[in-house]
């Protein structure tokens, strides 16, 4: 099931934040608990912004914060995700989730979505056909140190 999230959802989403980022290849911090909740309060509350959860036998497994800004050279908005995770053994849920922000844009009159993939998890290239197989086109990348492996 896909839903918008509640406050009581804070510690969840964390929880899965800080797996996605220990397994990532370009984070190298630690969640500060703090601030991850107040950015997703946040999220929850403002109107330029969203919380969509991921929930299976009443557990939350995923979670996409999504955010809508006008472009600093025009007046017209782009969607995109400040995060988008789910926990890999119901990775099935990710197409879930994106069909809820893509409703999302649509309700918004949102035209231009732009997703990126910065965790350097993906090699196998499941989330950009994902993206693809909803309309979106692979046009750019992104560049980022990575982490030392211990």
């Amino acid at each position: 099931m896909i839903r918008t999230a509640r406050h009581s959802d804070i510690p969840a989403i964390i929880e899965i934040g800080q797996k996605v980022i220990d397994k990532s290849k370009t984070y190298n911090a630690k969640i500060d608990p703090t601030k991850a909740a107040y950015m997703i309060r946040r999220a929850i509350s403002d109107k330029k912004m969203d919380v969509f959860i991921a929930e299976k036998a009443g557990k939350v497994v995923g979670f996409f914060i999504a955010l809508k800004d006008e472009y600093w050279f025009a007046k017209k908005y782009y969607a995109t995700d400040i995060a988008f995770c789910v926990l890999p053994e119901h990775a099935d849920q990710g197409v879930w989730l994106l069909r809820r922000f893509i409703r999302w844009c649509n309700k918004n009159n949102i035209e231009n979505i732009q997703l990126g993939l910065s965790t350097g998890l993906d090699p196998e290239g499941r989330t950009g056909k994902l993206y693809e197989k909803h309309g979106l086109t692979l046009v750019g990348g992104i560049y980022a140190t990575v982490k030392e492996v211990v």
